[in-house]
């Protein structure tokens, strides 16, 4: 847990799920500098990419609308507030589609994606009033050489702040201007013979990556149900309906722009009764000992952070979820050692496949 002092007041906070020993920060030098120098208006504030909460427990005094596509986003705002004892005039969306009262001013913290940036400054320009006032939140490291390029065409009146802590504000006001760019980015995928479409917050969202290239081609033979763990935009799930006649696939992510973009995918392979779309936090919730097979290509970053919690949780959500004799098929770097992981959660754990970078393996729940 960490303390955050905004207008002397101290904020508990803490990153979710909550692990035990975590030198891990629930915010950064970024939260801190748009809570103290954001310029904005009186009025509705409208909050984007607040990862933990802590813009929201920094502007508890003010009406938010707050909008976040994570569920883990959602889970952590929920937290904070709650360890902080706030209970602020606040609206917590899961997309920007959801936002229906005016808004005075809006507060951006940098995603890692620029696609999604560029997303959500169109809808900006497309929906709010020209002129509204906008500030931009982000470390210096995480700020990449196209952002100025990207905010001019995007704002006016673009304003850099000076940098406080290695972080700096970009301020701006919405100009009616649009990108151009597609809500949806479409390409073709070669081992489902199909086209993959894609929201703007997907992981994988350009083209297919090494991993899950490695896994599709191993994936196994299967009848009953299958979950694909962190699905992203589905294409696991659509290669194990098009092979596996007798397989329901029960598809999970924690990304709502994931869960749109699978739904989409997955009706072109399969009728609705085939499949299930759920956000979610892993596992959370779901009844054991009812899935036949658990499909899983596991992140090894939360936002920024290299951490492997979410490999943990997901290897534990698995096994509860598995029926007796059930089995997990992994894909995952060499270097991360998610064979020792799986085998001392299931006792043992089999090489299906591997190359130079990326290792294929299953473990059998007992």
């Amino acid at each position: 847990m960490s303390q955050l002092t905004v207008n002397g007041t101290e904020l508990r906070l803490e990153r979710f799920p909550p692990q035990p020993q975590d030198s891990l920060q629930a915010w950064d030098a970024a939260d801190e500098l748009l809570l103290g120098a954001h310029q904005l208006p009186e009025g509705t504030l409208l909050v984007l990419n607040d990862h933990f909460g802590a813009l929201a427990c920094g502007l508890a005094d003010r009406s938010l609308c707050w909008v976040n596509d994570s569920f883990v986003a959602h889970q952590a705002l929920e937290q904070n507030l709650e360890l902080n004892q706030l209970e602020p005039d606040l609206q917590a969306l899961k997309m920007l589609d959801e936002v229906d009262t005016p808004i005075a001013g809006v507060m951006i913290k940098l995603p890692r994606s620029l696609r999604l940036l560029t997303a959500q400054l169109d809808w900006l320009n497309a929906h709010l009033p020209e002129g509204t006032p906008v500030v931009i939140g982000a470390r210096q490291k995480d700020m990449p050489s196209s952002l100025p390029d990207l905010t001019r065409q995007l704002l006016d009146e673009v304003s850099p702040s000076r940098a406080v802590k290695k972080a700096r504000l970009v301020y701006g006001q919405l100009c009616g201007r649009v990108s151009g760019q597609p809500t949806l980015l479409d390409w073709f995928c070669e081992p489902v013979d199909e086209t993959i479409s894609n929201y703007p917050n997907v992981y994988g969202a350009k083209a297919l990556d090494i991993g899950a290239r490695l896994l599709l081609a191993h994936l196994p033979k299967a009848k009953g149900q299958v979950v694909d763990l962190g699905c992203g935009n589905g294409v696991l799930s659509m290669a194990m309906l098009q092979a596996n006649p007798d397989a329901e696939m029960v598809a999970v992510d924690e990304s709502w722009d994931a869960v749109r973009s699978t739904n989409l995918n997955l009706a072109k392979v399969a009728d609705s009764d085939r499949f299930e779309v759920v956000w979610n936090d892993c596992l959370s919730g779901m009844d054991g000992g009812q899935a036949d097979w658990v499909l899983c290509n596991p992140p090894f970053h939360q936002q920024q952070a290299v951490t492997d919690h979410i490999a943990w949780q997901m290897f534990r959500d698995a096994k509860r979820v598995l029926k007796k004799g059930g089995r997990l098929r992994i894909v995952g770097n060499r270097h991360l050692g998610y064979h020792i992981k799986l085998t001392r959660l299931f006792g043992g754990c089999t090489t299906i496949a591997s190359n130079a970078k990326f290792v294929v393996l299953e473990a059998q729940k007992r």
